[in-house]
Formats: structure tokens, sequence, C-alpha cells
């Protein structure tokens, strides 16, 4: 009592042996939060159906605590959320909610300070009738709708016509990192990451996907090596609270919040639990130590005493073999190297910093692609013959139109020139490729954590195989990693110096071996691939570096994460060589529409199987470059992939009671949905968001189709306002549209509406907005659906249908399918649109 806890149950009586109800219990807890007071501050939530029946006393405790995320309602059998206030609370809702304050407290007192402070500063702006009631909040009009036409900002209902093809390729959505089905993804700073530095407090985030009831308990548990269940570190919700990290409510995706503070280098097993039954893989979380100043200055003074005496030895021998000997025997006595070799007979140095640090200095065999190019020429290989391994003939495509020509040394590398016309066979194609010319320090770490955008990759760049089982399995033992391949790793250089302010940058990666630093670049090793590349959208990899397929560690890598087609060579590759293969390739896929099988077969017979060092080798399937039709127009691989677009876009498995229409995914757009989409510095550079793909209508094609769904917080309350919120589905083209029935119906009944759509070059094939679609804000549209901010009701058009005849762009070139949503008058109230099962047919 004396700290303000508990006041009793009298004047005079504190009745200590009643139970505890569920509404005193969280009065409790609100008290020892120090919350009182802003619970007092704060208006009443409505979402919970038996708040009347909440005592009076504990009204403002028990709506801040649900309001804030500390308790949950409970579904009741009518479908309502019932908080039931007056029965006895039980000894479990007890533990979680102490483990709660104990491990979460910052979070919950942050999140209600946040609450109180938004009621504070709320703008009160006089709308148009019917005005909002007490418990709604007032508009902020501090952001207004797009003032002026641009990429994704029409000025008025009618999209201003747009080429199909745009020379500039659209950036790639920007959307949450899917977490696959079976994984728990753990989540710093807002990036996914697999590890954490020792001896400091980390807040994470975790996520994983469930197909579960509404109610179901979901945990992290810390486990040990057999997967025992040692602590529980978070509970996880799908509730669209900020104070659980969880973005958007009912989307099937959990989320919780925790601090973790690990003291000693290694690792740690996380697992997801839904009750005691696992329902995740095991994660494994490293724990690294920040790399100091002194070691930042020892890495780079051993790359360039590596150097300096190589460059000595050789010049004191004529054996180079020798040299590099030599070269490591020094290495091995220096203090700081903890393993050094060659990468087998002709290759280059490599060696371990007992930092952690992988690093090499590359010495290939002049006129190759490796990055000296003033060391003898290696002795001749045996007679090579052409590999093509596990190739499957197959009737299959890229999964993307955008493609990346990469040469991050084009300054220096004669090759580059080469590669400039492939870029350009993609470029005048009439099929719509989205291709990308990406040069010298562009093609630099972060790009190629990015590969997974495209349907064709090709990298003109240095390349080699570095280290050995030692050093794969000292990383093993330390931090948890496994390396797929058990042998040399194939390496490529990106375009990026390595210094000691970018090693800050990217610790992470250098100390779990993902890069390393050879002769002054970051090189990419399979194991970064593997990390940072999930899902390729069956990409053809073209990888005209050294040694690329001098084993299967960097073409598994792709492959395994979904590359189709991956080529590359055995060993040093002689410059003249590439410089015909790579032409030779492209034009085969780009301008005789041959399959990547069929383009390396043709390759090989017109300039043979090897330049004498190294085999052009391809591995994986046969597939073709270019599409007809719709990619991925059902989102069943659960990503974006083959769709390009701006703002919140994301694939989901359900929204509340919403369901896809057909499959077990469907996209969503909006006008920024979550705590994450807020304004910044007074913009919401999410309130405009769209998708659209450009593709070929094939022969005998009659009919595009897709089902959308209109969902928005704006009615009923801003009908007939400014705030008017827009969708629109628009199809392009070059070629002259003619009058065309375009039909849209409920697909779970209702009236069909039928319309004519005109146009020359562009046509709106399905509107919605506030004030267009007043007739469907109806109570018997009223949906379960609660976005963060804006009010508590939802209101949808339901599912429509819609057709459209394409039959008049069969085989006349490629058109454009968008669909957009964006704010109109301000961005508190969100609205989206669910889009799935486009087809054409």
């Amino acid at each position: 009592m004396k700290a303000g806890i508990t006041e009793g149950t009298s004047a005079s009586t504190f009745s200590p042996n009643s139970s505890v109800t569920r509404e005193e219990l969280v009065v409790f807890f609100i008290r020892a939060f120090e919350l009182d007071e802003t619970a007092k501050k704060l208006p009443l939530g409505s979402k919970l159906s038996d708040m009347s029946e909440v005592s009076e006393w504990a009204k403002a405790q028990v709506s801040l605590a649900f309001n804030n995320g500390f308790v949950n309602g409970v579904q009741g059998s009518d479908g309502t959320l019932k908080f039931k206030p007056k029965e006895r609370a039980e000894r479990q809702a007890l533990a979680r909610l102490a483990y709660e304050f104990k491990t979460n407290k910052a979070l919950y007192v942050e999140k209600s300070k946040q609450l109180l402070a938004e009621e504070t500063n709320i703008v009160k702006t006089p709308v148009v009738t019917p005005a909002p009631t007490a418990t709604q909040a007032i508009r902020d009009t501090s952001v207004s709708a797009p003032a002026a036409p641009g990429p994704g900002t029409p000025a008025s209902a009618t999209p201003a016509p747009a080429t199909p093809a745009p020379v500039e390729p659209t950036p790639a959505p920007v959307e949450p990192t899917p977490v696959p089905a079976n994984a728990l993804q753990i989540v710093v700073k807002g990036e996914s990451t697999d590890a954490i530095y020792a001896e400091e407090s980390t807040e994470v985030i975790f996520r994983t996907t469930l197909n579960a009831a509404e109610t179901v308990t979901a945990s992290v548990y810390q486990v040990d090596d057999s997967g025992k269940m040692m602590s529980q570190i978070t509970l996880l919700y799908d509730d669209g609270l900020e104070i659980h990290g969880d973005s958007l409510a009912a989307d099937g995706l959990y989320s919780g919040k925790a601090g973790l503070t690990e003291n000693t280098e290694g690792y740690i097993n996380l697992q997801a639990f839904v009750g005691e039954v696992p329902s995740s893989a095991v994660f494994k979380l490293s724990v690294l130590k920040h790399l100091t100043d002194e070691q930042l200055a020892q890495t780079e003074m051993i790359e360039n005493n590596t150097q300096s005496k190589l460059d000595q030895l050789a010049a004191s021998t004529s054996n180079l073999q020798q040299a590099k000997e030599e070269t490591v025997a020094w290495l091995q006595a220096q203090d700081e190297v903890e393993h050094a070799g060659i990468s087998g007979e002709g290759g280059s140095i490599w060696y371990l910093l007992d930092n952690g640090i992988l690093g090499g200095i590359s010495s290939a065999p002049e006129n190759t692609k490796g990055l000296n190019n003033t060391v003898e020429e290696a002795a001749s290989n045996n007679a090579l013959t052409a590999l093509t391994q596990d190739v499957e003939q197959t009737v299959a495509t890229i999964g993307s139109q955008r493609v990346a020509v990469v040469s991050p040394f084009s300054g220096t590398l004669p090759s580059s020139t080469v590669y400039d016309a492939v870029y350009q066979s993609f470029e005048q194609s009439n099929y719509p490729f989205l291709a990308e010319r990406v040069k010298d320090s562009a093609a630099g770490v972060n790009f190629f954590k990015g590969l997974n955008q495209y349907g064709v990759v090709v990298l003109d760049s240095h390349g080699d195989t570095y280290y050995d089982e030692i050093v794969l399995q000292t990383f093993h033992d330390k931090y948890g990693v496994d390396f797929k391949y058990a042998g040399p790793q194939v390496m490529f250089l990106t375009g990026e110096k390595a210094n000691a302010e970018n090693n800050k940058t990217y610790e992470l990666d250098l100390k779990k071996g993902r890069l390393a630093i050879i002769s002054g670049y970051y090189a990419i090793t399979p194991s970064f691939i593997t990390r940072y590349n999930d899902m390729l959208p069956g990409t053809i990899v073209y990888n005209g570096s050294c040694r690329s397929a001098y084993n299967d560690s960097m073409s598994d890598a792709f492959i395994n994460n979904g590359a189709s087609t991956y080529y590359g060579y055995t060993d040093y590759v002689k410059l003249a060589y590439d410089q015909v293969i790579a032409p030779s390739v492209f034009n085969a896929l780009n301008n005789e529409n041959m399959t990547t099988g069929q383009a390396f077969e043709a390759a090989v017979a017109a300039h043979g199987t090897d330049d004498g060092l190294a085999a052009f080798v391809m591995k994986g399937s046969s597939i073709g470059t270019k599409t007809e039709g719709i990619i991925n127009g059902t989102f069943e691989n659960g990503k974006w992939t083959g769709w390009n677009g701006n703002g919140d876009v994301r694939v989901i498995s359900k929204l509340g009671p919403l369901k896809p229409t057909e499959g077990n995914y469907m996209a969503i757009i909006s006008t920024g949905l979550g705590f994450e989409n807020n304004d910044k510095g007074g913009y919401d550079y999410n309130s405009d968001s769209y998708i659209e793909q450009s593709f070929i209508v094939p022969a005998g094609a009659t009919t595009l189709s897709f089902d959308y769904n209109f969902i928005s917080e704006e009615p009923k309350e801003y009908v007939g306002t400014k705030y008017n919120d827009t969708f629109r589905a628009t199809v392009t083209s070059s070629v002259y549209i003619n009058p065309a029935s375009l039909v849209t119906s409920h697909l779970n009944g209702g009236p069909t509406v039928t319309s004519s759509v005109y146009g020359q070059e562009s046509v709106i094939v399905g509107k919605e907005s506030i004030n267009e679609s007043t007739a469907y804000w109806i109570d018997e549209n009223k949906v379960d659906v609660n976005f963060y901010g804006g009010d508590d009701t939802a209101y949808m058009t339901n599912w429509k249908h819609v057709q459209f005849d394409v039959s008049q762009f069969a085989g006349k070139g490629s058109i454009v399918l968008r669909f957009h949503v964006w704010d109109q008058g301000d961005s508190v109230f969100d609205t989206a649109v669910l889009i799935d099962n486009v087809i054409l047919k």
C-alpha cells in the first residue's frame, strides 16, 4: 500500500483472503508501471465489447493496458473481443504479466507515453459532416495529397499515359523481409540479422509465420544443442502493436520484442514454439565482439605487408610458386595470423587473422580475369571438356524481367566493353527487360545483397578460390556458421575498397566469413549469397570471373537459393576467351530465343570447350529468358518476384478474417500500414504505393482478370470530405486500345457492374475511392481489421473480380498492368487494397 499499488477494498479493509479479479490485477500492474495518471488522461478504448462491465475505478487502467499491448482480449462465442473483468485472475495470467513487467517494462511505459503524446498533439481540424464521435481521432492535415503528377502520383483520377517498358527500371518494392514458413527471423534496427554484439544490450524483434488460431500462445525460447527448452525469451503476438514489434494485426506474422545481452563470443540457439511444441527450425544467433581500432589497423597492415613480401620474393626467384610458399610461411609466423595457405597449384594466397577477418592476395596468371596481371602464365591444363552438370531440358523461363550486368572493375578490366554489348542486347530487345548497367563502386557490398530481385545476373569481375576446411571449421566451432561446401570457397570481388570505416560497417559479415578482403577489395563468398539472396526468381547467373566454377561452392549457393542456371569457368579464364563466350551466350538467349542449355552448346561449339586454362561450364536447368504472360500473378512464392513498384507493398497469407481468393498468399498495397510506416520528418514516404508489371500478351489470350478488395478506415465519418484515399488499376500500352467490355462483380455474390472503357494508350480497369464507393460503406461490409493509428473501424468493398478483354494486344507488343493506392488529404487513417489471382487466359 505504501508503494501506491493497492488501496484496499474499503477505507478500513484489505480482504487478504479474497480472490483477485482480472480488472484488479490490471490496476495493480498499471500502478506498478507508474502509469495511473497517464491512464486517466487518455480516452477509453472501444474495441473491448464488455468495457461497460468494467468498474468505473478500473476503466482507465484496463483501457490503457489493452491499448499498449500489456493485456489481450478474449475471443467471445459471438466473435467479439471481451475482457471479462469480474472473473478471477488465474495464476498463469499473473505469471505472464509479471514476466512482461520484469523484462519489457520500458517498452510498455514508452508506448503509453507515445499514446499520451499522440492524444495531446492531435490537430483539431473541422471536417464535413458527419463529424467524428468523441472517441474518434481528429485528422492530422499536415500531409496533403500529391500536388503534381509524377511517377506513382497522379494529379487526377485518370492516370496519364505511360510507356509500357520504361528505359530506367523502377525500384523494387519496399517490403519487410518475408519470413519463410518454419523459420524464425531476427530483426535489429529494422534489418534482418543472424548476429548481435557481445557485452551490449540489443533490442531484438523476433518474427515467425504461424497458420494458427488468433488465440494461440506463441513464444521464443533459448534451447540447448539438443533442442531442449532452456529459458523463455519473449511471447509472440499478431496484434499490430509497436510494443511487440508487430506491424500488421492478424496477418499471420507473429512478433515479439526483447532485450538480449550476451557477454561472451559464440552463439545461442533460439526456437519458436506454440505452447511447448516447436514451430520453427533452430536459429543459431552468433554473438560477436566489435573490432577494435587496433584490429582494424592490423588488418590493413597485414594485407600491405603480405603483398610487399610476395613482390620481394617473386623478384628474387624465377619460381613464383616457391615465392608464394615462402610468403605463406612468413604469414604463419606472424602473431596476428591463425592460418594461411595457397589456393591449390598456381593459386592465390589467403589467411585468417586472429580477429576473425579473412584476407588474401590475388596472384592470377597474366591476361586472365584475375586481379594480378603482372605474373607469369600458369601451365595449361590437360584436355578439358565442356561440362553440363545436372542440366534438365525443361521448358521454363526466368521469374523476373530485371537484368543486372555488373562490372566492378569497368575502368581497368578490358572485358567491360564486351559486357556493355551484352547489356545492349537486353536493352534493345523487343521483350520488356528492365536492364541495369552497374559499374565500379556502384557494384559494392550492398548491391550484391539484392541479387534476388533479378532474373538475370551477368558478372564481369575478378575471382579465385580461397581457404580450406581448417578455416571453415574454425568459424563453425566459434560462431555456429554452417558452410554448405566443405572445401575451397569460390569468391568474386566487388568494386568496393576495404578501409577502416567500411570494415566497421561490414564487421558482422567479415567476422562471420561472409566477406573477405582480397587485394584491398571486399570479396563475396558463397555464404554471403546463401545469407542474403534467398528465393532467387529462377535466375540465370553468368559468373565471368576466374575459377567461378572451380568447384560447386558458389554455383550451389545460387542454385540452392532458387537460381535455374549457373555459368562459370573451371580455372583462371583468359580475357580473350571470356570476351567471345559472354556475347555468344546472350546473343543466343536474347536474339535467337535459345534456352540456356542450347546457348551453352552453341557457345562451346563456336569457340571451343576451353582456353587451355579454364573450361566454360554450365550447371542447373535449361531455361529461357523471355516469359509470355504474367509472372507471379498469384503471389504463391510469398514474395513480389516479377513485379516492380514502390511504397508499402507486401505479400501476406491473411488479413484478419480475409483470406486469398486462391492459394495461400495475396498481395497488399497500402497507404502505409504499421508503426514502421508512420510520417518521417512531416512526410509519409509510404502514403503512395503501387506495383506494376510489363508483359507480353501471348497469341490466343483473350482475358486479363484479377481479384481485389478495397479496405479503409476512412468510412463512415470522412465520406464526402477531402480525405478521399484512392485505388486505381490501369492497363497501359503503345498499342491502340479499342473500346472493350469491363466486368466487375462480387466474388461472394451481389450485383454485377458492367461498363465500357475507352482510351488510346491507357485505361482504368478497376477503381475505388472513399467518395466514389459510398455504396459499400454499410454495416454488412464492416470488417474486423484494425490498422495502426486512425480508428478501430474499417470497411471493405468485399472481393471483386475484374475481367478485361486483351485479345487486341495478343502478339502486338507488351502492356503494363499497374495497381496503385494513395492517400488524399492526410496519412493518419490508412487504406489498403488486397490483390490476388492476376491471370491471363
